[in-house]
């Protein structure tokens, strides 16, 4: 396997990763903003897997069984789990506003756990940004330069959860709702991109 390959293997682990922390956690604490940062980690996922197929197996050239090459059909996958992930964003988004709105309550635990949470993320997030941008840069790579963009994004969407959680803590529980509402703005613009180059590319 190449090196470019390898890290974007480690960018789809370390995204299933974050997915499964920040989904546990925003379940278990109440927090709508974690919730909406596993959807955009979601999106970081998807774009993951497009490079791990970009930079190898994807390029091959058309053959017996794929007369049209490799690329279509992960791009159209790609197309329909960006879409997917709009959509639940735009849930969590009107979930936020009746929270705002006082049509729905519910409470935030922002317990010790949560931020600790957070700082785990957050310490992943720097990691492979850093090595994406790093192996971007070795290979001369616009896939994983693209990747490491995506994943520095995710890390502001991670300091928005963790504002929201200070808030929350603080006093103030709407701000988890208003942290939720930033991600969940993160989240379409991701998809929106994502879904703009699949459909490019199918």
């Amino acid at each position: 396997m190449s090196p470019e390959r390898r890290t974007a293997l480690a960018s789809v682990a370390a995204a299933c990763v974050l997915i499964a922390i920040k989904l546990a956690t925003g379940l278990a604490s109440g927090s709508l903003a974690f919730v909406a940062e596993a959807a955009h980690s979601g999106t970081d996922l998807v774009a993951a897997l497009l490079t791990f197929f970009a930079v190898g197996y994807a390029r091959k050239p058309a053959d017996a069984q794929h007369l049209y090459g490799h690329l279509k059909a992960e791009h159209l996958a790609a197309l329909a789990e960006a879409t997917f992930l709009a959509l639940v964003s735009l849930g969590v988004g009107t979930f936020a506003l009746l929270r705002l709105t006082g049509v729905v309550e519910t409470e935030v635990d922002a317990a010790w756990w949560a931020f600790l949470a957070a700082a785990v993320v957050i310490a992943i997030d720097i990691a492979r940004t850093v090595v994406s941008y790093r192996s971007a840069r070795r290979h001369h790579s616009a896939a994983l330069l693209s990747n490491a963009l995506h994943f520095g994004s995710d890390l502001v969407g991670t300091l928005a959860v963790l504002a929201g959680l200070t808030a929350a803590r603080a006093g103030w529980p709407e701000g988890d709702s208003v942290a939720a509402l930033f991600v969940s703005l993160l989240v379409v613009l991701a998809s929106t991109t994502i879904a703009a180059c699949a459909s490019t590319d199918a």
